[in-house]
């Protein structure tokens, strides 16, 4: 890099330096504003040769720049993006918008677009160039999940984990069942049971003529045990599949909200499409309402649910709101440094209940004694800052949620306070999934020793209420 540097300033030196020339063959000096101008050209040329660019940044740095216009050199540029709340555009005299001309906020707006931007860039970052994955933001995590179903062709059937945050299933018996979207549950960690169940529907009856999609729909971490996804398995079953039966669509989706880009990228591990609750770790501040799903740009299945959604997003029109897309930039920009913060705390968490003589069984990750560790470790850049623990029965938990202090009650996630929920008791009593002893923990920014005093002090109060 030093030798193209030296020859491409020695050229733009050159140049501009003998045009400067006095008739007597002096050279006028060098100006401080010159200088300025002549190194930021030299770094432009050197950043557009081969091996400099943009994408031989790291992923914290692109999250630090997140929604950043690039510098000409010559303009004031706004070191935070603009929000554009504008709803219609003019459109010029003779009638044409031209190519990419902006009409009206529910197809395209300009700040939706640097989020989206944003986004598909950091899930597959570092292994593709400058390739951008096509990404969509809606006005919900919630609303992404039915736009992502209403993209395939019906008839649907969806393979859900066992263990899953209880709003999808809950949209899916109460809304989408009504519309012939049909789901089944299956154990997401047993590659056998999903390969079984994939080929059972493949083969009925009904399938014969292999129309609509199947989606196996991944959540990992899941909500709220824990349990480990090995997505890289999944899709290579999923395109053996394919191969063996290729008229089949199927298609394989990643809830990975627990585990945002800096932990897992899900695209990079051969999915077709990764889904975020953008108002839990991309957001990070709890204030705001918006989901996003990315699109693997490099298969012909992502590729084509990406031409799908496209036409969901516009004319469903759930998108997200341009504050929201703003505040989600922003919280991308700090994304990395409050994950690994979260991350460490929750570890240091995990290691602190798992010996407590009140707790009958942690669920984290970043244990060994976790049944998916050793999938975690080769999956996921950090464990996560999401655990949950578990205690005798439902009266303990609600007894030690109600005595913690520094730890907040509340729904949730992402956030850069901690969170403790009693999960059981708010989710539909005909599709619960969290057994009645266990309390979900979303860890925040706090200091670590502070939490587990809070704890300390929650777990010693509720033994006493309900040991007596």
């Amino acid at each position: 890099m030093q030798s193209i540097g030296r020859r491409l300033w020695q050229r733009c030196s050159c140049r501009q330096l003998s045009s400067s020339s006095s008739g007597r063959g002096k050279v006028e000096e060098l100006s401080p504003a010159k200088a300025g101008s002549l190194a930021h050209q030299l770094r432009e040329k050197l950043n557009n040769t081969k091996n400099c660019n943009e994408s031989s940044l790291s992923l914290s740095t692109l999250l630090s720049h997140a929604g950043l216009s690039s510098s000409n050199g010559n303009s004031n540029a706004p070191l935070s993006p603009p929000i554009d709340l504008a709803t219609t555009y003019e459109r010029p005299a003779d009638g044409n918008y031209g190519e990419g001309g902006l009409i009206y906020s529910r197809s395209c707006n300009p700040t939706r677009k640097l989020l989206q931007d944003a986004i598909g860039q950091l899930e597959v970052v570092s292994q593709h160039g400058q390739i951008i994955a096509p990404t969509f933001a809606f006005s919900s995590g919630m609303a992404a999940v039915a736009s992502l179903l209403l993209a395939q062709k019906s008839p649907v059937k969806v393979l859900v984990p066992e263990d899953i945050y209880h709003g999808v299933p809950t949209q899916l018996h109460v809304c989408l069942n009504d519309h012939g979207i049909v789901h089944e549950s299956v154990d997401m960690t047993n590659a056998y049971d999903i390969r079984q169940t994939i080929e059972h529907h493949i083969d009925s009856k009904s399938n014969a003529q292999h129309d609509g999609a199947l989606v196996v729909w991944m959540e990992t971490p899941s909500n709220p045990l824990c349990q480990v996804t090995d997505i890289q398995s999944i899709c290579d079953l999923v395109n053996d599949v394919r191969c063996q039966h290729q008229n089949a669509n199927i298609i394989t989706v990643v809830d990975s909200t627990w585990a945002p880009p800096v932990i897992t990228r899900p695209l990079l591990l051969a999915a077709d499409a990764v889904l975020h609750s953008g108002t839990k770790y991309l957001g990070g501040h709890s204030d705001v309402l918006l989901g996003t799903i990315s699109c693997s740009p490099i298969n012909e299945t992502g590729k084509f649910i990406a031409e799908r959604l496209k036409s969901v997003q516009t004319s469903i029109g759930a998108v997200a709101s341009p504050l929201e897309c703003w505040l989600t930039l922003r919280g991308l920009r700090s994304l990395h440094v409050r994950v690994e913060r979260q991350c460490q705390t929750a570890m240091k968490l995990s290691t602190y209940l798992d010996g407590h003589e009140h707790i009958v069984k942690v669920h984290y990750p970043g244990l060994t004694s976790h049944p998916q560790h050793a999938t975690a470790k080769r999956q996921m850049a950090m464990y996560g800052g999401m655990l949950s623990f578990e205690v005798k029965n439902e009266s303990m938990a609600m007894a030690v949620a109600g005595a913690v202090s520094t730890i907040r009650r509340a729904t949730s996630l992402g956030g850069t306070e901690t969170l403790i929920e009693h999960r059981a008791s708010i989710e539909p009593p005909e599709r619960r999934t969290s057994p009645p002893g266990l309390l979900r923990m979303s860890v925040g920014l706090e200091d670590a020793d502070d939490l587990i005093d809070d704890l300390k002090i929650a777990l010693d109060i509720a033994s006493q209420i309900c040991d007596n």
